[in-house]
């Protein structure tokens, strides 16, 4: 246990001595931190899912970021039996799922955002290099909202979770 945590906090250093977490404080809008639940996708095609699965977002204050959701618009399925999750289970839950967190910084009305950590390793960056995984995207907020628009053309709403400021 004390070896988890001790590789923990080295991991919270290294992220915070990579050298962009000063340029990401001074640009992030202090109304983008914190974490949004997703209220609604628009798949490229511009038919929107108001319904959509559990989807999390969440921007530090330090240039963090992390984001989890559930993909399509089927609930996770549960694993059946006592005896853990077969082999089909886990690839059917690992499909469902999009997970990574890494380092962000805002210009303008931009987000890049670079995984460091991602459910899909082929996904992951050295944050010691040069990030070859960066995404930028576009956002607005407005009246409580976060938009966020893809390069592809892929869409999410964002409202803070109740309870929340």
């Amino acid at each position: 246990m004390r070896q988890l945590r001790v590789a923990m906090a080295s991991l919270f250093i290294l992220a915070a001595a990579s050298g962009t977490g000063s340029l990401a404080l001074a640009q992030v809008p202090s109304e983008l931190r914190g974490a949004w639940i997703v209220s609604s996708w628009t798949p490229p095609d511009g038919e929107s899912v108001s319904d959509p699965q559990r989807g999390l977002f969440i921007f530090t204050h330090g240039g963090n970021y992390s984001i989890m959701f559930v993909n399509g618009g089927e609930e996770r399925a549960q694993y059946e039996g006592e005896e853990g999750p077969t082999d089909a289970e886990k690839v059917a839950a690992y499909d469902s799922f999009t997970a990574n967190s890494g380092r962000y910084r805002v210009s303008g009305s931009t987000i890049t955002y670079e995984a460091y950590m991602a459910k899909n390793p082929n996904y992951m960056a050295d944050f010691g290099m040069e990030a070859a995984n960066g995404v930028e995207l576009e956002f607005s907020i407005a009246e409580g909202t976060l938009t966020l628009t893809w390069p592809n053309g892929f869409g999410a709403t964002l409202r803070r979770p109740r309870g929340t400021n």
